[in-house]
């Protein structure tokens, strides 16, 4: 029976083995039992009474909105085209919709409860972090389709006037949907971390606008020129192109790749991130908070990297260098951030953790990914280094084999190996300076606040030194003066301009120097770092061993102490026991 509704509990059947039989167990289970923190948010969310005059403005705005454009088209132009701008203009509002609200009422979730001391209450009731996370997920995520589900009708109008098909207007309203789970999952995450309500939406809502407005822009109006490129029939220009695309483009292996699988992957990657983020937000700094963003880092390095050495490679241009250092600079982007969030990994598992792995049974992979720092930090590098390498070793085969490569394949070889070399050693040292960092710190906020500094300086700080040489030098400009700037990573464009140049090998000599540096200074904080946790760790050890070892003295002093007091009585007079005085050896009197 359950406690709250005086049900009866599910009673799940007995174990299998199948997938599917698993699958349809844990739909059953779902079923009978839905997440209790959603059906409690639920529950608020109705009684709430501002909620439906909220859902009824947005809509009858949205609705005189498309009205009144709908009327001005009629007259001016033709329905078709009345109909197509309608469209644009309806998701665009909707897209900006989604994107505020959703991660508003996720930021307002987690935050709220600990702003008003319920949070207590909710971890009293025994259920893992894991499940409040999805219930607080699922809550928002209904408060968001709600809005979504309420714009349905008007969003109908342009299928009227003509211009689009049935087609484009449902795909527009499921890509809401997948947009709504990405929002709330970036609100859930802020919130988990805030104590305070408002200022967990006030910055939510500062990252969530310029975020939403370069989105609309670079994905929207400038990948629209691009699909033109790739797919004539989808129009250059217009902000809504991608539900336009599935209709209009003809299928084949691109359209599986960009209308498909990048779609899905740019959604349910960072919501799973943002998802595990949370996770670790409400998990206690005792317990495990780090295998489910292992988890999620060793998934996604390697779909990274085959969506980005995929599309490189499928390019038939005469200089497959320019998509394959495209493609390092993302990855490379990834790693830093990467290296930014592990960076607050403790040097090693809590005693609650191996307890529990001791318990259960863990083997080397599961405790591998549990917390400690040189294990995740092992994790970055090993896979960071393979996605470089992996991409660069494409990258120098399709410019060796590729026919549509008409200028010196040495060169495009040359230059892929130089980003790849150079991103790879910049990305070792930070993260040994990272994990460096990390090992003498006391927190993780400094530890990334360092880190920050180091990325900064290490980009910028010998551009600026570069600056200063060349108005120093005699000949302000000179390419002699540039070489001070090689142990940024952006120095390998000059490198590689320098290698179509007869009289560059000092540049290339410059930019060799500083890679291998790099990778010198990396290992060697790697050492350190390593050297450092292990004896953080053995400190650690030590000290809880001398506590156990205080506990066990006095609890075998009370064990002892306890049959002598009770045959006291019976061994001496009642009248002689207040004269009584126990030894030190004896302990304290019972």
């Amino acid at each position: 029976m359950s406690a709250q509704t005086g049900t009866p509990s599910f009673v799940p059947p007995p174990p299998s083995t199948g997938t599917i039989d698993r699958a349809r167990t844990r739909i059953q289970k779902a079923r009978k039992e839905p997440n209790p923190v959603w059906i409690r948010e639920l529950k608020q969310a109705v009684r709430i009474s501002h909620t439906p005059f909220i859902l009824m403005t947005v809509t009858g705005l949205m609705a005189l909105l498309m009205c009144a454009i709908g009327g001005i088209g009629s007259v001016a132009g033709n329905p078709a085209s009345t109909g197509v701008a309608l469209f644009h203009t309806f998701f665009s509002l909707a897209f900006f919709v989604v994107c505020l609200v959703g991660p508003a009422v996720a930021a307002n979730s987690v935050a709220s409860e600990r702003e008003g001391r319920t949070w207590e209450a909710v971890i009293l009731t025994g259920l893992s972090p894991k499940v409040v996370a999805w219930g607080k997920f699922l809550s928002a995520f209904s408060s968001v389709s709600m809005y979504v589900v309420m714009l349905a009708p008007v969003g109908a109008l342009p299928f009227l006037f003509g211009g689009v098909t049935a087609l484009e207007v449902i795909v527009a309203f499921a890509f809401l949907f997948l947009l709504a789970i990405l929002s709330v999952a970036f609100g859930l995450a802020i919130s988990s971390k805030m104590a305070s309500g408002r200022t967990a939406i006030a910055l939510t809502l500062l990252l969530a606008v310029p975020l939403a407005a370069t989105g609309y822009l670079a994905g929207g109006l400038g990948l629209s020129f691009a699909a033109h490129e790739l797919w004539p029939a989808v129009l250059a220009g217009p902000p809504v192109w991608l539900p336009t695309a599935y209709e209009r483009a003809p299928f084949s292996l691109e359209y599986f790749t960009f209308l498909v699988l990048i779609p899905v992957a740019l959604v349910v990657l960072p919501a799973w991130f943002f998802y595990e983020v949370t996770v670790a937000n409400l998990t206690s700094w005792s317990d495990d908070r780090s295998t489910g963003l292992k988890r999620w880092f060793a998934i996604m390095t390697p779909l990274l990297t085959v969506a980005a050495a995929v599309p490189a490679a499928g390019t038939a241009t005469s200089k497959p260098s320019v998509a394959f250092i495209i493609a390092l600079s993302v990855v490379l982007v990834f790693l830093v951030f990467a290296v930014c969030v592990f960076v607050g990994e403790p040097a090693g598992p809590s005693r609650r953790v191996l307890v529990h792995w001791d318990r259960c049974g863990a083997g080397r992979i599961r405790r591998f990914f549990g917390p400690g720092l040189m294990t995740t930090t092992a994790l970055v590098v090993v896979m960071g280094l393979g996605s470089l390498a992996v991409i660069g070793a494409v990258g120098a085969a399709v410019s060796s084999l590729s026919p549509a490569v008409t200028g010196s394949r040495q060169n495009e070889i040359l230059a892929i190996a130089a980003v790849a070399a150079y991103a790879s050693t910049w990305f070792l040292f930070l993260a040994g300076f990272g994990a460096w960092v990390r090992a003498r710190s006391s927190t993780a906020g400094i530890a990334r606040l360092m880190l920050l500094v180091a990325i900064f300086f290490s980009a910028a700080g010998p551009w600026l030194l570069a600056a200063i040489a060349g108005v120093i030098a005699d000949s302000p400009g000179s390419s002699d003066a540039w070489v001070v700037a090689a142990p940024s990573p952006f120095y390998v464009f000059l490198l590689i301009d320098a290698l179509d140049d007869p009289h560059g090998e000092f540049v290339i000599a410059a930019g060799a120097l500083c890679a291998v540096a790099w990778a010198l200074i990396g290992v060697g904080l790697l050492a350190a770092a390593t050297a450092k946790c292990k004896v953080v760790i053995r400190r650690h050890e030590q000290i809880l061993a001398e506590a156990e070892a205080v506990f066990a003295r006095e609890d075998a002093e009370a064990d002892g102490a306890a049959p002598e007091d009770a045959t006291a009585p019976a061994d001496a007079p009642s009248a002689e026991a207040p004269e009584t005085v126990p030894s030190a050896d004896e302990g304290p009197a019972a």
